[in-house]
């Protein structure tokens, strides 16, 4: 393995508009915008141009994997680069979202690769092409959890990779996973660090919440279709690029980071209803420039009136 690109999802639609509906009818699992798809087209041309890529067979030949959360938004933002590439999607449920524990239902379960093929072909419904290394609970995660899903993650990533014979992998997650992993990558969080057992609980017991510092690990820039670059260093990784969105029209939007969100207990899916019992609070973005700093005035007058709902 050479080199792993993390990339997040593009602009949601449900920053823009209250009147969407979800394509793979699972609840908090939005399309992008017109703009975040715009976005999805400028990141791809990026990608292809960094990895030197100028036909679909040298594609083939360097080895490179594709990876993506299950959840429609990730998918969407990965497909230009798979129709460029001319690369399947795998997908990976370790790249899924991050929910706050539940204190009434069940998280969403996510799309399997089968429904997610009848929106976008180039996701590889074959199991011989990739096995899912992992699986967020639906029950939730506190923030120490998602840091220690991507610790548990990272070096399964990494070893699978070369196992398959890959030489790079681009993949694509949400915001607070992507900050995770990044970290993971980093080595900022490891298996057995002190600070991924605090507060942790048996199977089935409420963990105590609040405890997570996140000023104290590494901070990671994590904007609507941003990218992190990671070189191979034996068994290391190398952080080259942070979070870079110079590429995009618009720049850096939506920059969001664990200190938007109170970690408390949240309403799940209603199992009668399949609905959501409240809009999930993890989706939280500060009114303060740093949330959106290149919006335009009109884009920011217009998601000032919408409350958000969904996830990062």
């Amino acid at each position: 393995m050479q080199h792993i690109y993390v990339c997040r999802h593009g602009f949601r639609l449900s920053w823009e508009t209250q009147l969407w509906t979800p394509p793979t009818g699972i609840p908090r699992d939005p399309p992008l915008s017109k703009h975040g798809v715009d976005q999805a087209h400028e990141l791809a041309q990026f990608l292809k141009d960094d990895l030197g890529i100028t036909s679909p067979e040298q594609a083939k030949q360097q080895g490179i994997a594709i990876l993506s959360s299950p959840l429609y938004r990730c998918v969407q933002t990965a497909t230009p680069v798979a129709e460029a590439l001319d690369l399947p999607i795998l997908i990976e449920p370790g790249l899924a979202e991050w929910y706050l524990p539940v204190r009434r239902g069940l998280h969403p379960a996510p799309a399997t690769p089968s429904l997610l093929q009848k929106h976008f072909p180039r996701v590889s419904t074959d199991p011989a092409a990739w096995e899912p290394l992992l699986t967020p609970p639906r029950v939730g995660e506190s923030m120490r959890a998602i840091h220690h899903r991507c610790a548990r993650f990272a070096p399964l990533l990494s070893e699978t990779l070369r196992a398959r014979g890959y030489s790079r992998a681009i993949v694509f997650t949400h915001a607070a996973t992507a900050i995770a992993l990044c970290r993971a990558l980093a080595g900022d969080v490891r298996l057995g660090d002190e600070v991924l057992s605090e507060g942790a609980t048996e199977p089935g017991q409420a963990e105590q919440l609040g405890l997570w510092k996140d000023e104290e690990r590494l901070p990671v820039a994590a904007a609507t279709c941003s990218v992190s670059k990671f070189a191979s260093e034996g068994d290391e990784w190398q952080r080259l690029w942070d979070g870079r969105t110079d590429f995009l029209e618009r720049g850096e939007e939506r920059r969001w980071d664990f200190s938007f969100v109170e970690e408390i207990a949240e309403d799940g899916i209603d199992d009668e209803t399949g609905q959501e019992i409240s809009a999930t609070k993890s989706d939280q973005y500060k009114d303060l420039p740093t949330a959106a700093p290149h919006e335009s005035k009109q884009h920011q007058q217009g998601t000032k009136s919408v409350e958000v709902n969904g996830k990062l």
